[in-house]
């Protein structure tokens, strides 16, 4: 089971009840979301991971992460719909397993430090770590780059939300990257300490203590002091449906197209399109792979995956030839319709519901996951909503509940790669 609380208004502490031989703290700072900041702040997850004031090269991080019985760090920076997040995360062998007993109060007091205490030469991040950890985002940002299927999406999404920070790209830009120096990436660090909304979870056997050092740890270092306001309200849909198309030397035609309702959606409605989506592309036996890819021939990939920024949506992805681009795009359009026109059959809702339900139930098998579910359920839908509760309402959802969320949304656009020629 699961608890939170409120610790202020912007600070909120979760621990699972749970017993594992792992155990497992995150720490997640919630920034605004910026163009001029973002590459940066995805450069700062980098360099805070490398080092802390005590441990001051990764060789040495490395070496005491070994002394904790292999602990793991991982710190990483996300763009989560209208916002930046810092994601602190580690994982230790519970000392429940283990003669020293306070392990995972170490650990726990290693990722405080490298939130709040970083290796600063004259008050700044060395220039030297800061140049190694600029190649490394650069080549992370390349590959995104170069792989032409988030790409197309990307795209597809930065016109989508045209004018909205919700359609910047994941880790930032390529070229925003050199002109950043250590020091000020250091004065983004203060200010995205200053300004943040904090989410915190633990599962594992010292919880008064661990909560105690992290709730110090928030407030003594003034972590959330000016707390942020994100806008939540749902996107204003584009008048008429956009189509942009750009030559790329793919082999492949690749191509992303979206559908959306337009507004905010509550949990239930959230499990319908969590359904919905899994019966048009979203498994091994969707319609979109077995009558557009299997039966008539028409692509090499075709699936769909629910996007819920700004309300219920579905993005459709698929490579093809290009003589079957447009026999391509118009068989997957007619399989929406169909769907939204008559919904799915009494099988398919049911293997539907059976996939989803069965990856649910497994959730509680590890602590990893008990951690992935919860923030992925804060991070997508701003509300926690446990496997339980989700999968009777994934149980609840009906064919015409399909039928009336899909008929409600609008075909908004599609981008499309191409080769050169």
């Amino acid at each position: 089971m699961l608890h939170t609380e409120q610790i202020r208004n912007n600070f909120t502490f979760a621990w699972a009840d749970h017993v594992y031989n792992r155990e497992r703290l995150v720490v997640e700072l919630h920034c605004p979301l910026e163009k001029e900041t973002m590459t940066g702040i995805s450069l700062l997850a980098y360099v805070l991971s490398s080092a802390t004031d005590r441990y001051r090269d990764i060789v040495s991080l490395s070496r005491y992460l070994d002394t904790l019985y292999g602990a793991s760090l991982y710190v990483s920076a996300s763009r989560a719909g209208n916002r930046m997040i810092i994601h602190f995360d580690v994982d230790n062998v519970s000392g429940l397993f283990l003669t020293e007993k306070d392990n995972g109060i170490r650990t726990a007091e290693l990722l405080c430090d490298v939130i709040t205490r970083p290796y600063l030469v004259d008050g700044c991040f060395p220039e030297e770590t800061v140049c190694v950890e600029k190649e490394k985002l650069r080549e992370e940002i390349s590959f995104l780059i170069n792989n032409k299927e988030a790409y197309c999406t990307r795209m597809l999404l930065q016109e989508f939300f045209r004018g909205n920070v919700r359609g910047l790209p994941d880790l930032g830009y390529t070229e925003d990257i050199d002109p950043i120096n250590g020091r000020d990436l250091y004065d983004l660090y203060r200010k995205c300490l200053e300004s943040c909304n904090i989410n915190a979870f633990y599962c594992g056997s010292d919880l008064d203590e661990v909560k105690a050092l992290v709730c110090r740890t928030i407030i003594d270092n003034g972590i959330g002091v000016r707390p942020v306001t994100f806008d939540n309200s749902a996107v204003s849909l584009p008048d008429m449906p956009f189509s942009r198309t750009e030559a790329a030397g793919t082999e492949q035609d690749i191509f992303s197209m979206i559908y959306h309702c337009g507004r905010r959606s509550d949990s239930r409605e959230l499990a319908v399109l969590k359904v919905a989506n899994s019966i048009l592309g979203g498994m091994a036996t969707s319609r979109l792979f077995m009558n557009v890819r299997e039966k008539k021939g028409l692509c090499y990939t075709c699936v769909s995956n629910r996007i819920t920024s700004g309300g219920s949506g579905i993005i459709i992805e698929s490579s093809t030839s290009a003589d079957k681009y447009e026999d391509n795009r118009d068989s997957i359009m007619e399989e929406f319709s169909a769907l939204a026109a008559s919904g799915p059959t009494g099988e398919e809702l049911r293997q539907a519901k059976l996939g989803i339900t069965n990856s649910l139930k497994g959730i509680s098998d590890t602590v990893a996951g008990v951690s992935a579910h919860y923030f992925s359920s804060m991070n997508g839908t701003g509300r926690y909503l446990s496997p339980e509760d989700e999968i009777a309402l994934i149980e609840s959802v009906t064919s015409s509940d399909i039928k009336s969320l899909l008929s409600e949304m609008r075909y908004c656009g599609i981008c499309r790669l191409h080769d050169d020629e």
